[in-house]
């Protein structure tokens, strides 16, 4: 849910894979985000649960690599062009407006009751803006401060606050640690694509499979829990998206440069364009569907809801873009 930097004069030609990446997980994302709260539903479209690992656990960190990526090129881009405090007043008004949004989207208001929850919209402005002010560091910097907030995150798994995170929706506020040092990790993993291209492999592949690796090894002492977000979850997590970047790199940039229907490609990228905005018609079109539909409604009615609301989200992105709608935050 990363968003689409605006047409600046200088800005070169947009980056393929990102925008499929995004409009992959985007479309994943509205899938099974059409079955999220029901019951009579198969396993595979479902969390794995306090401990484990699905697919489904991915998605949510897909989108925190996803910004981290655009954030990574869209904010140098505009230091260049307006100046340093003009481009970081920009991107904090951005991540302060999903935290509203968010905030908004959540929402729950009951007879006796009103408040806010917590959700991913939330999760995504802190943690932006938590890597907002690394960004020009070294990389190395950024590593560091990656480290030290998963650290501090896992320690208060050790303490009586795990509770209030594994009972929040993503952690809460109080997983800002986790999902902060997600966020400036892949940060640190994009540097790959302003380094140049002989850094890709370096970066996204070599650099995916170490997290991938220690974050299978860490799971012998601590579990991989995306309800506590454990440091196991946070770098197998940020590895699996870092190697299916690089491939998303390797078909669209690389091999895929030499063959006009991969050039050509507009199943995912359109989505990728406008990757917020589907984001929102999704969420209200999700809670219409959990508001008529009962959570008891069986699994061979929420298929076809689920297809047909992929479908038009798509057909929505495909005309969108053919008139070159794009709409920026």
């Amino acid at each position: 849910m990363a968003q689409e930097e605006e047409s600046l004069p200088t800005q070169p030609r947009r980056i393929l894979s990102i925008d499929v990446f995004k409009g992959l997980t985007v479309l994943l994302m509205v899938f099974l985000n059409s079955f999220h709260p029901y019951d009579d539903v198969p396993a595979w479209t479902k969390h794995a649960g306090d401990y484990g690992l699905t697919y489904v656990d991915l998605v949510a960190s897909f989108f925190v690599f996803m910004l981290a990526l655009n954030l990574n090129i869209s904010y140098k881009r505009r230091v260049e062009k307006v100046g340093k405090k003009r481009a970081s007043l920009r991107y904090i008004r951005r991540f302060l407006i999903f935290i509203g949004i968010g905030l908004i989207l959540t929402i729950y208001i009951d007879v006796n009751e009103f408040y806010f929850r917590w959700g991913t919209l939330q999760v995504l402005g802190t943690s932006g803006l938590m890597l907002l002010p690394l960004l020009n560091l070294k990389p190395y910097i950024k590593l560091i401060f990656a480290i030290i907030f998963m650290i501090l995150h896992q320690y208060l798994l050790f303490t009586p606050i795990s509770i209030i995170i594994y009972e929040s929706v993503e952690g809460g506020i109080l997983g800002v640690f986790s999902w902060g040092s997600m966020m400036i990790l892949s940060s640190f993993l994009a540097e790959g694509l302003e380094k140049g291209k002989e850094y890709i492999r370096r970066y996204f592949l070599f650099g995916g499979f170490i997290c991938l690796l220690l974050g299978i090894g860490s799971a012998f002492f601590w579990g991989i829990s995306r309800p506590y977000i454990s440091i196991p979850y946070i770098l197998i997590s940020v590895g699996v998206a870092s190697i299916l970047y690089y491939f998303l790199y390797y078909i669209f940039e690389d091999w895929g440069k030499n063959y006009n229907f991969v050039n050509k490609e507009r199943i995912f990228s359109a989505v990728g364009k406008n990757a917020f905005i589907f984001y929102l018609i999704h969420m209200l079109i999700a809670y219409s569907i959990y508001m008529i539909f009962p959570f008891d409604t069986p699994s061979i009615i929420l298929f076809p809801l689920a297809i047909v609301h992929t479908a038009f989200i798509w057909l929505l992105a495909y005309y969108m873009n053919k008139l070159e709608i794009f709409i920026v935050i």
